[in-house]
């Protein structure tokens, strides 16, 4: 049986196209590419995102389309399809490590420490972190409730980079849940002397002064972090509770109950707000309404003893006396529960 073969021209022709469509194709690629990074820098990151999903399905690996494409997804806040594309493109280029790092900040933001931190230590094989990324080595030891490693990554962030106001407020929380009051002080003032505004820096320094005693400097400092975070558009709900909550402990009890209202308005679906501010109503003699946030208070955290107390106390002091039982019963059993989850062996 034979076989036709191809005239020569018909093979010159034939691999004139080929030349021609790799060519179209490359253009088309850098053509989608080059438009993705005009609209990133203008900051048109889901158009920036379609433009670089073309380059990249135009000439699969041949460009940083799929890494502009992650951070386009970053900054969307769309973090499973920004670990799709990291993944996608550490398959062409496995040691990049811009990749790798951001693949680390990803896996941070999903909730996935224990892979951040592996994926982390990949990237600093191949390049020395920033600050921002020793920041999140060190939050993800928060994420796995080891402060001691938290506290170490997070100094070892602001050494990096001593301008970092966040790893500093950071560095402060850790601290102060390690109650190193001291270092968590001086860690905020740090942030202050960066952003003599910060709200979060400045209702932390409430927190510590009224843990030291010192009711009239905390609410001082909360009504600064108040008054400084009006014109943010994402105002916190913390100094808000923190205050009234300071307010009703100092017996002053008309003056808390807006602050309070305040902060439950701003976290909806905060359970120490509600409680906190049924605790309120509940002095004042306000019971339906105290009822409703506590009720609320549970059925957010279930878990919450001191908030299943609460409500048994004001059951009882309605009569309802087999619901204040019951919500007796079950403080003492989240207790129990409680107290043996913290003498387990670790």
């Amino acid at each position: 049986m034979s076989t036709r073969r191809a005239s020569p021209a018909l093979l010159i022709v034939m691999g004139a196209l080929c030349v021609v469509s790799a060519l179209e194709s490359r253009a088309q690629t850098e053509g989608d590419f080059a438009h993705g990074v005009a609209e990133f820098r203008a900051g048109n990151y889901s158009s920036a995102s379609e433009f670089f999903a073309r380059a990249e399905s135009a000439s699969p690996g041949t460009t940083d389309a799929l890494l502009y494409k992650s951070k386009c997804l970053v900054h969307l806040s769309d973090f499973s399809g920004a670990e799709l594309a990291l993944q996608r493109y550490l398959a062409f280029r496995p040691d990049s490590a811009d990749a790798l790092y951001l693949l680390g900040f990803v896996l941070h933001r999903e909730n996935h420490p224990s892979e951040s931190l592996a994926v982390y230590t990949r990237a600093a094989a191949l390049a020395l972190p920033t600050g921002d990324d020793l920041k999140i080595v060190g939050l993800d030891y928060v994420l796995v409730n080891d402060y001691t490693d938290a506290i170490k990554w997070l100094k070892s962030a602001v050494a990096r980079d001593p301008k970092n106001k966040d790893a500093w407020y950071y560095l402060g929380r850790a601290y102060y849940t390690k109650s190193q009051r001291v270092e968590a002080q001086q860690a905020f003032l740090t942030v202050l002397s960066l952003d003599p505004q910060d709200s979060r820096a400045e209702n932390n320094l409430g927190l510590i002064y009224e843990t030291d005693g010192q009711p009239a400097a905390a609410m001082e400092a909360y009504r600064n972090a108040i008054a400084w975070q009006q014109q943010s558009l994402h105002p916190s709900e913390q100094p808000y509770v923190n205050l009234g909550n300071l307010l009703m402990e100092q017996g002053q009890l008309k003056e808390a109950l807006a602050p309070l209202e305040k902060a439950v308005a701003l976290a909806p679906n905060n359970a120490f707000c509600h409680m906190t501010l049924g605790i309120a109503y509940r002095q004042k003699g306000e019971l339906d309404q105290a009822r409703r946030e506590l009720e609320t208070a549970t059925r957010l955290e279930p878990d919450n003893p001191t908030a299943h107390y609460q409500l048994g106390r004001l059951y009882k002091e309605q009569h309802v006396l087999d619901r204040a039982q019951a919500e007796f019963e079950k403080t003492s059993e989240l207790k129990t529960r409680e107290a043996g989850s913290q003498a387990a062996p670790k």
